[in-house]
């Protein structure tokens, strides 16, 4: 008998000796439900590959292992209720804002356009396009986020979910998306590193390696690391 993690119970996620062929090697962290932990590194250095490792799309060699069951061994239907996905293709419905959000689920839609910032500018009564027409880039990406906070999964992987957000909306969409995750382990892939002050973690990925450290650490230790931060930080003083 197939067994199914539930959707919304909250799991410690492992991972050991973790390669992904011309991504990474011998990686090594943890992640517990309620955490957020950043993925970023330089540009093409992989942070999407090792995200979609999580969906079983992209082969791994090592161990994931999501409530002590190892990710490979689970069926699709398992790895599909363990595992949420947000990435750079948001795949709106030609159908309403509500629809869009709960797909044929129960949710309180006004709370979840304001927790991403949309509810002074969409209503769920309002038409969506097919692929997101009649929205912004920034509005798609929002309205996505805001379907996989309806939809919860002990395990969200989040791929460049702020991209198209000006600073301030980032900040206040972090702020939500923090206490909406409480019983999810969180990992966020982004090349923006404003908030990562203040996640629990941060993998660098550099050179087909995976450091695991704090923000501080990092900014202690990788001159690379820290220079990114700083470069964006001086961008947004000067903007």
């Amino acid at each position: 008998e197939e067994r199914n993690l539930p959707q919304k119970a909250p799991c410690s996620v492992k991972a050991t000796g973790l390669s992904v062929p011309d991504v990474l090697e011998n990686a090594n962290f943890e992640i517990e439900p309620g955490q957020i932990i950043g993925i970023t590194g330089p540009v093409a250095c992989g942070k999407s590959m090792l995200g979609k490792a999580f969906l079983c799309e992209n082969p791994y060699d090592g161990s994931i292992r999501l409530a002590g069951r190892e990710l490979s061994e689970m069926s699709e239907r398992e790895r599909c209720a363990s595992v949420g996905y947000l990435g750079h293709d948001t795949e709106l419905l030609s159908d309403t804002v509500e629809n869009n959000i709960l797909l044929g689920g129960e949710g309180d839609v006004a709370a979840l356009l304001r927790a991403v910032r949309l509810d002074g500018e969409v209503t769920p009564e309002t038409r969506v396009g097919a692929g997101g027409m009649r929205l912004s880039g920034g509005q798609q990406q929002r309205l996505a986020l805001a379907r996989t906070l309806a939809n919860p999964r002990p395990l969200l992987i989040l791929d460049d979910p702020f991209s198209a957000l000006d600073r301030k909306t980032e900040r206040e969409v972090f702020d939500e998306l923090r206490k909406r995750t409480k019983n999810s382990a969180v990992l966020l892939i982004s090349h923006r590193l404003y908030v990562f002050p203040e996640l629990d973690g941060v993998l660098w990925m550099q050179n087909g390696t995976v450091r695991t450290a704090t923000h501080d650490e990092l900014m202690r230790t990788s001159p690379d690391y820290a220079e990114l931060y700083s470069l964006q930080q001086e961008g947004q003083e000067n903007a």
